[in-house]
């Protein structure tokens, strides 16, 4: 059988829509739906060098469900419903490209998708007691890339495909770093490096043995010959023993992100954001200013500065989206 299951071509992308049209039972609206959502899934699963129907496994799509519930507690949808949506696209697509052999995966019970609640209640920052423990716990290269995003505020994907060697040249000349691989939407950005940043730079290029932070030699500890796993080990395989590491450990990589945005937070102000002082969203300005001591009208002016400097470093393009960092 040919590629994407015979259906008649080489694209994954164009062999859905394909197969939607000539097999699926229900409207051209709903193909059409189905259709635009399998496409966001391909340019998910090309990022991973998944590009042919027959590599699209229930793991991957666990995976691409774990991404978008990521996205979802980072505020770019405001409902469950649209992540729900496009797994279950992908579910769609899949039974009907395999005669109906797919084995369905949940949004909800395989993904963890949620509600997300878009003004939180708890903090979700990890503390520096439990970064530090983290740390000592997951080897030096995790290690490192969980000092990355502490300090700079990045992505998994971001710190993963980091030169740090890079980074720490132009960080020690220009005072930040240039986020460019691995961003959402390629939307590239600078993030300034503070003393915490230089530290967790150099961590990151004692281990750094390739452009990026995904290991590019494994050494045989009885012989001491090294092993090129440029051709074994790509971004998503290193993702997924970073993920496993972490379950075992029991912390979340995203954390790291709230911790940064919190931390800057309260760097510009010289106070703790609401969901880091236990302040409601609705008489945070009143307990901004009282902290500060000065008016409403100033603490509102404050806030908001800081939340659109956090959210640009952050890569964001809504300011909004601090909701779920901030409070």
């Amino acid at each position: 059988m040919s590629r994407n299951y015979g259906i008649g071509s080489r694209n994954m992308f164009v062999a859905g829509r394909m197969v939607l049209h000539r097999r699926s039972n229900t409207g051209f609206k709903t193909q059409h739906d189905y259709a635009d959502r399998w496409r966001l899934f391909c340019r998910w699963a090309s990022e991973l060098n998944v590009k042919k129907m027959e590599n699209v496994t229930p793991d991957v799509v666990v995976e691409y469900g774990r991404h978008l519930q990521s996205q979802l507690e980072a505020g770019v949808y405001a409902s469950a419903s649209a992540p729900k949506n496009y797994v279950s696209a992908v579910n769609a697509v899949m039974k009907l490209a395999t005669g109906g052999k797919w084995h369905p995966v949940s949004p909800g019970k395989d993904c963890g998708i949620q509600k997300r609640v878009y003004i939180p209640t708890e903090n979700k920052a990890i503390t520096a007691a439990d970064h530090a423990n983290a740390q000592a716990a997951s080897g030096a290269r995790v290690a490192a890339l969980l000092g990355l995003q502490r300090a700079f505020g990045l992505r998994f994907k971001e710190s993963a495909l980091l030169n740090a060697k890079l980074a720490l040249k132009e960080a020690s000349v220009k005072g930040f770093i240039s986020v460019k691989a691995g961003t959402k939407g390629g939307r590239k950005r600078t993030v300034p490096c503070r003393p915490v940043g230089i530290t967790a730079l150099e961590q990151a290029v004692a281990v750094q043995d390739g452009r990026a932070m995904i290991p590019r030699y494994v050494t045989d500890p009885e012989t001491g010959a090294k092993k090129d796993l440029s051709k074994d080990l790509n971004y998503y395989t290193f993702r997924q023993e970073c993920y496993l590491v972490a379950g075992d450990q029991g912390f979340n990589f995203h954390s790291e992100r709230h911790a940064y945005a919190q931390e800057r937070y309260r760097e510009i102000t010289s106070a703790p954001s609401p969901i880091e002082a236990g302040w409601t969203r609705k008489e945070r300005f009143k307990h901004l200013a009282d902290y500060l001591a000065i008016t409403d009208a100033e603490a509102r002016e404050i806030d908001d500065a800081a939340r659109q400097v956090v959210s640009e470093e952050l890569g964001h393009s809504r300011v909004e989206i601090t909701n779920a960092y901030l409070g």
